[in-house]
């Protein structure tokens, strides 16, 4: 069910060619280069008491971010277990002579390291406990499955970028999608990318499908358009890589994400997130996940 926006920011409406070859009419559309999915309440139903737990965990109001938050907090390890490192005991895994990085969330840092030393590192933790209860109560989006083996049978590639840690994308897959292939993953320890709403991790998938080669052939159209929009050609660029996927989410950050990484994006529309339909960067929205089967065989074309 597509719903109306406004605005396209000065873009043209994305139109991808049907995935029916005898939907295509002799149509010349961009072929769809694949689709990128966001996890909490788009593969799986939105766990939103999550993000209420998370901030009261951390002391945090609505209007703060929650990763942005946990960045901004000392990674310094406290002064007891610094002494205890300098006396030969335990040695943290948490480089303190490093500002805020993504290795902090990284799983395995509390493996090794089950009392966490820093403010960042407990704050992680506390948020990390969080996700992993919810994870065991995870129950799959309506069409998940049908669209997922639709994709695969269309050859059409499939990634994942959430602001999520491993443990729980590895736990949907392996219970609600065994056997379906998402290449690459971006979670918020992926390194080198910032997480949504900004649109590095997309890019990363773009890089990762070899979609960047493909970027020489439009430099002339680029130069042109840099120059009567007065835009940075570097940003041209990096949203001409995003410009062959599809962002499928359900909040702003998702869209947010799509949009500056130059993609069509999908809202997953729910009671609470409907209001996103109508948003500038929502190119069209669905209810179930399987309706997307239809509006890609038959063609898709952003409602602007």
């Amino acid at each position: 069910m597509a719903g109306p926006t406004k605005g396209n920011g000065g873009r043209k409406p994305r139109c991808f060619a049907p995935l029916d070859p005898s939907a295509q009419h002799g149509q010349d559309l961009p072929k769809l280069k694949g689709v990128i999915f966001d996890m909490d309440g788009t593969l799986c139903l939105p766990q939103n008491y999550m993000f209420q737990e998370m901030r009261a965990a951390l002391g945090i109001p609505r209007s703060v971010d929650i990763l942005d938050h946990i960045r901004s907090l000392s990674n310094e390890p406290d002064a007891a277990s610094s002494n205890t490192e300098q006396n030969g005991g335990p040695h943290s895994t948490i480089n303190s002579s490093e500002p805020p990085s993504e290795e902090i969330l990284s799983h395995s840092t509390f493996i090794a390291d089950p009392t966490p030393s820093s403010p960042q590192a407990r704050a992680v933790a506390k948020i990390q406990a969080i996700e992993r209860r919810a994870m065991t109560s995870q129950r799959p989006q309506p069409g998940l499955q049908e669209l997922m083996a639709h994709l695969t049978r269309r050859g059409v590639r499939k990634a994942l970028c959430t602001r999520n840690f491993p443990a729980p994308v590895h736990h949907l897959l392996s219970n609600h999608l065994p056997g379906e292939k998402f290449e690459p993953i971006i979670t918020r320890e992926t390194g080198g990318v910032k997480p949504k709403p900004s649109p590095e991790g997309l890019w990363m998938i773009a890089q990762a499908w070899g979609l960047d080669r493909e970027i020489h052939g439009g430099l002339e159209n680029l130069n042109s358009t840099a120059k009567s929009t007065r835009l940075d050609p570097l940003e041209l660029a990096k949203r001409y890589l995003g410009s062959g996927l599809i962002m499928v989410g359900d909040s702003i950050d998702d869209m947010a994400a799509g949009h500056r990484a130059g993609a069509a994006t999908v809202l997953l529309a729910n009671d609470e997130n409907e209001e996103l339909a109508k948003h500038e960067y929502t190119s069209l929205s669905i209810r179930r996940l399987d309706e997307l089967i239809d509006i890609l065989e038959r063609g898709f074309v952003e409602n602007k």
